[in-house]
């Protein structure tokens, strides 16, 4: 069984996919927190955001 992951980083281009996919491995909304010095999950990307279970 897969452990969902607890933060996803997105880029602006990637939120909407972040979005999806941290609601179907968490099934929960995220916190969405803003973030600097880390890569897009997605792409190499700077992220602007973060998608945490808790703030």
């Amino acid at each position: 069984m897969k452990m969902p992951e607890k933060n996803k980083y997105c880029c602006i281009e990637h939120i909407d996919i972040s979005f999806d996919d941290f609601i179907l491995d968490n099934e929960t909304f995220p916190y969405l927190i803003s973030t600097e010095n880390h890569k897009c999950t997605y792409c190499d990307k700077e992220a602007k955001y973060i998608l945490k279970l808790k703030p």
